[in-house]
């Protein structure tokens, strides 16, 4: 539990702020997406199979408040959380097959 176990709770704390700045407009998105790659690095080491990445990314974005379905509004744009849910879900996805 000592050293690796840090390292992921650090990645799962980096990866919550990345989001919430996200959302709020003031982070970046290579931020976001280095939290993402980081996050997912981890899980990986952990021997994590794709799909349990998968959960564990969506628990992370549900936590947050964020969902993949969000109804475009009267100008016909998505809302920045449903944006910000399906860009992690693809980097994620990226990340764990690019780096193996």
């Amino acid at each position: 539990m000592g050293e690796r176990a840090t390292d992921g709770a650090d990645a799962m704390v980096r990866m919550r702020h990345a989001i919430a700045a996200a959302t709020a407009g003031s982070g970046s998105t290579d931020d976001l997406q280095a939290a993402a790659r980081a996050l997912v690095s981890g899980l990986r080491d952990r021997d994590e199979p794709p799909e349990q990445m998968l959960i564990e990314i969506k628990a992370i974005l549900s936590s947050a408040g964020l969902s993949p379905e969000s109804p475009p509004d009267a100008a016909g744009f998505t809302d920045r959380s449903a944006s910000v849910y399906r860009d992690v879900i693809a980097w994620s996805i990226r990340a764990y097959y690019e780096e193996r």
